[in-house]
């Protein structure tokens, strides 16, 4: 009873907050649709400028072979802009508007004729203009620059010395920038849960409730245990609603992925998240701490968890195969790792069981260290 009553003060609670609740509920959403608005939810398609100033069948050969490469995915890797003026090419590329732009030179067909009949000419000059603050631009430099030595050397009948025998050791579907960005942002989702949590709990001190809480034995199993089933269920909401919007805007995940082992993982993680609330409110006060001091927290899990970008892992120490890295001690980072298994690559809850595993006991060390913090910090003396 006093278990149902506790639930039953935390869901109220949480209705009255509307704002916060609402907040929770649609700031995933939101970043889809801002994603899906950048990226098109289409294939990568890198912006290639070109400027042929040549006039022979070489450089429209050239041209229309790099208009019609293709990815994995059979996508056309290029799409193709002309331009008249160089300086208008060079303007494009620095303002990012093109990812790389190409100047065909006036004696392009007349050089790799020349080739073809054996004659020992100086070879054509192609020039690429790229950004170094353009991170797509590298990528776009190779795909290029395989087309124009492709073309040379079936041209000049060169064959090269060796060969690379290309061998994937971990083969998965490709995706567009957009379906790699979406189970990062659903566990954005979880992490938004940090804000409900915290205040549900931040909220008895700053009321000045807690002395209530205590002497209606309530007990910490049942003041936490409410707090963990609405935020659970809040989080259940907000992973469905961002589920079902990504799907909205063309998202399709892997036919295999199961949706019950997606909801485990997110519920799971919303506990998780509750732990560090605990942990976080232990030295908050007042509601506007949690929205002003609470970031802090929030920013750090979200930058950190590989949740908006993918980062490089610090690897500490290896165990049975699997290393461990600092951001490991982030549950966000197996939820975002997990999500990204389940909806991309139908992975089921036994593929993902380490990540289930890691979840579930950073949970317990961090609702461990938030309880003995509460105690001394708050309840003690309440």
């Amino acid at each position: 009873m006093k278990l149902a009553a506790s639930v039953s003060k935390s869901f109220k609670e949480n209705l009255r907050d509307w704002k916060i609740l609402t907040m929770v509920l649609l700031f995933s959403p939101f970043f889809l649709v801002l994603m899906n608005l950048f990226y098109g939810g289409t294939p990568a398609a890198y912006h290639l400028g070109i400027l042929n100033l040549d006039s022979g069948r070489a450089s429209i050969e050239l041209i229309h072979s790099l208009k019609m490469m293709e990815g994995q995915d059979n996508s056309r890797i290029f799409k193709i802009s002309g331009f008249d003026n160089e300086d208008q090419l060079k303007a494009q590329v620095k303002e990012k508007a093109m990812d790389i732009g190409i100047v065909i030179p006036e004696d392009y067909s007349g050089k790799l004729a020349g080739k073809a009949t054996g004659n020992n000419l100086a070879p054509a000059q192609v020039s690429f203009y790229g950004s170094m603050g353009n991170m797509r631009y590298s990528v776009a430099a190779v795909f290029a620059a395989d087309g124009v030595y492709k073309q040379g050397m079936d041209i000049a009948k060169i064959t090269l010395p060796a060969n690379i025998n290309e061998t994937f050791l971990e083969k998965k579907q490709s995706l567009n920038e957009f379906e790699g960005y979406v189970p990062g942002l659903i566990s954005l989702a979880v992490l938004m849960v940090l804000f409900t949590a915290s205040a549900s709990i931040v909220k008895e001190n700053d009321k000045r409730t807690l002395i209530r809480l205590k002497l209606s034995r309530l007990g910490a199993f049942n003041f936490l245990g409410g707090i963990c089933i609405t935020q659970a269920t809040i989080a259940a909401g907000a992973i469905i609603l961002s589920y079902g919007t990504a799907l909205g805007l063309g998202y399709r995940p892997a036919p295999d992925g199961g949706l019950g082992a997606f909801l485990v993982i997110g519920i799971l993680s919303s506990l998780s998240m509750v732990a560090i609330s605990l942990v976080v409110a232990s030295f908050l006060n007042t509601m506007f701490d949690v929205l002003t001091i609470g970031c802090f927290p929030f920013f750090i899990l979200m930058f950190f968890s590989g949740s908006m970008f993918p980062l490089p892992k610090l690897n500490v120490v290896t165990v049975r195969g699997h290393s461990f890295g600092i951001t490991d001690l982030l549950p966000l980072t197996h939820t975002a790792n997990a999500f990204n298994n389940i909806l991309n690559y139908g992975a089921g809850l036994s593929e993902v069981w380490f990540d289930f595993i890691m979840i579930a006991i950073l949970t317990v060390i961090y609702f461990g260290l938030g309880l003995i913090l509460y105690q001394k910090r708050k309840l003690s003396r309440a």
